[in-house]
């Protein structure tokens, strides 16, 4: 089927739906189409647009928390190691974070749990790479993990200094945004 069937009140939002398929993709709004049905909640256009709105808050501040963690973890291995900027600058997220799991013992950050980095590691690789390739972050999944509980598991995972501005930013991604409730995630 195509938007046009699936979206109930199309005729009366026609012009602006077109518009937004052209500019965002067909394939990606029927993403969103199939996530509101697989959540029992009719195909409205109000609805389904803000749910890609909604998607796009939850990526943005991902893609902040992760910046800001990713420079982070550089930080830890530079105060405790040799390791040359350009070396770990030019290092991915996995590789760092390898590194200063291998480093747990010399990391002397208060607020900052290498265990909780070393349980976590995967989840957060995996948000990263969702964030970075622009993909439909309410789709996450990892190991079982569906979005709600990899974003706890990062939120975990920060600085405790950062941890209640994370959820604060997240869970703010629903204002004024018409969302279903059972796809609200709240942490």
């Amino acid at each position: 089927m195509s938007y046009k069937d699936e979206i109930i009140d199309y005729n009366l939002h026609q012009e602006e739906i077109d518009k937004w398929i052209s500019l965002k993709g067909e394939q990606k709004y029927m993403r969103f189409v199939a996530l509101l049905k697989q959540n029992n909640v009719d195909v409205k256009w109000n609805v389904l647009n803000d749910i890609y709105r909604y998607d796009k808050r939850l990526l943005v501040n991902l893609f902040k928390y992760l910046s800001f963690f990713e420079e982070f973890l550089r930080a830890q291995i530079w105060n405790v190691s040799r390791e040359s900027y350009e070396t770990l600058a030019q290092a991915y997220l996995p590789q760092i974070i390898d590194h200063l799991i291998s480093l747990k013992n010399d990391i002397c950050c208060k607020e900052f749990s290498v265990n909780n980095l070393s349980t976590n590691k995967n989840y957060i690789v995996e948000l990263r790479n969702r964030v970075s390739h622009n993909k439909i972050i309410l789709e996450s999944t990892k190991n079982g993990c569906n979005i709600n509980q990899m974003l706890v598991a990062f939120k975990n995972t920060l600085p405790l200094t950062y941890q209640n501005g994370f959820v604060k930013d997240i869970n703010a991604c629903t204002i004024n945004l018409e969302i279903p409730k059972q796809l609200i995630i709240s942490i």
